[in-house]
């Protein structure tokens, strides 16, 4: 539990990514002085900036050069002048935020192809329902603190541990939740056992006498040894979540009486959620009327089924990060509870993935009333032919479908045909939020 950061100078390049944004802020609550550069403007880096801390869009390499440790992303090339300017002084996110973990008395690290941002969250405000002395680093704004830190202490840190290039397995927490595994991020993982190698690491990497918490249907595809020194739930067997016509759930935990929850958030996935997060919250101590108040208070985070606005026509805007067929599904499932047509506006992200899982889009945007479906978002990928959007537009069958090259032709149509009845879902992790966001 050693302050390593204490009086350090630190800089972040890419501060505008919402976990290196989180990490600036984790960094000077722990007595760093902090700067941070980006190359981009985003909605994480004006926040930083609002807040007084000194960020800057370019490249600075005086900055890296005066500072004690110089933080920087995967996405970062080996070439960036600040980078260079760092020298032996540069490591990467997943080693920081590993190294921040071990300033903190217990760390429980969420993990899973869907759902991390918002069970981490949940988790976060049981705790803080609670009174915890504790912190948390979420990969989305969580609307009840209106950041993507919560900053109370050093007994418990809540963190999400991220699965691309492994960055996960730097990790080492007391415990481990893994929600869910499903093939992703392709362009790393060449297949869904090279995956499932991977998340078995992660949970084998959980600190002696701690824990791993294994969701609905993990543990058919995850290796993990149950022995004196990690104690090993899953869900369906040790504990699992029975739904109530009210909207709230039982936990239902073997050779324990139920225990009931409300949760505000939408939908059966967030049911499951919440009901992960209500295990994993009681696991490391947090007490069960805390977590009952975290979990009734819960007002989600940005980006995940958002409400923005609503067309000329009347019609609901709402946002949602999804970008995975399964994701996409079960936020579409929601929305199917409301009235009139569902429209679905998409933008797909990175080439490799639609690839990889091009029949799984097909077959669940062919499900949409009207789709509406906008270029890829490339982010770290070059365009690839034959995997983008146009080529995965052309193979739906959705009963109206439309393609538009830019935001503002897809906001003149929404509003012309969305109308009051109508459900517009605007999906996708790229920048398709400023599309939803011209309906504000």
């Amino acid at each position: 539990m050693r302050n390593f950061l204490s009086g350090k100078k630190v800089h972040f390049i890419g501060v505008g990514g919402i976990s290196m944004s989180a990490l600036l802020r984790i960094a000077a609550h722990l007595g760093a002085s902090v700067t941070g550069s980006d190359v981009y403007p985003s909605d994480a880096f004006s926040s930083l900036a609002g807040e007084g801390y000194d960020v800057y869009l370019g490249s600075n390499p005086v900055y890296a050069q005066k500072a004690d440790l110089v933080v920087c992303t995967a996405a970062i090339k080996k070439s960036d002048p600040e980078l260079v300017a760092a020298g032996s002084k540069a490591v990467t996110r997943a080693a920081f935020l590993a190294d921040i973990c071990g300033v903190f008395k217990k760390t429980v690290a969420v993990s899973g192809t869907h759902g991390k941002t918002t069970v981490s969250a949940m988790i976060a405000c049981a705790a803080a329902a609670g009174g915890a002395k504790f912190s948390a680093h979420v990969g989305g704004v969580v609307r009840n603190f209106q950041n993507n830190t919560f900053l109370a202490g050093n007994d418990l840190f809540v963190t999400e541990a991220c699965e691309y290039k492994d960055s996960f397995l730097s990790l080492s927490p007391d415990v481990a939740v893994l929600l869910n595994v499903e093939w992703d991020h392709s362009d790393y993982f060449e297949n869904v056992q090279r995956l499932y190698a991977s998340f078995s690491r992660f949970c084998s990497r959980v600190k002696k006498g701690g824990a791993v918490v294994l969701g609905e249907g993990v543990s058919s595809h995850i290796d993990v040894c149950s022995n004196d020194d990690i104690r090993i739930y899953r869900y369906g067997e040790d504990f699992f979540c029975e739904p109530k016509e009210n909207g709230g759930f039982d936990l239902l935990v073997k050779n324990e009486p139920p225990r009931f929850f409300m949760v505000s958030a939408k939908g059966r996935h967030n049911l499951y959620n919440a009901a992960m997060a209500a295990f994993s919250s009681l696991l490391v101590g947090v007490s069960e009327d805390a977590v009952r108040m975290g979990l009734a208070a819960f007002l989600g985070v940005k980006r995940r089924y958002e409400y923005m606005g609503k067309t000329a026509g009347g019609a609901a805007v709402i946002h949602d990060y999804a970008h995975h067929p399964s994701e996409i599904e079960a936020v579409m499932k929601v929305a199917r509870e409301r009235e009139g047509r569902l429209i679905v506006v998409f933008e797909p992200h990175t080439y490799s993935r639609t690839q990889a899982l091009f029949d799984d889009f097909v077959k669940v945007l062919s499900t949409a009333d009207v789709l509406v479906m906008l270029p890829t978002y490339s982010a770290r990928e070059v365009p690839a032919e034959g995997v983008d959007a146009k080529t995965l537009f052309c193979a739906t069958n959705a009963p109206e479908r439309y393609f538009f090259s830019d935001y503002d032709g897809a906001k003149r149509l929404l509003d012309k045909i969305a109308l009051s009845r109508d459900t517009v879902l605007v999906l996708g992790a790229g920048t398709v939020e400023k599309l939803a966001e011209k309906f504000c």
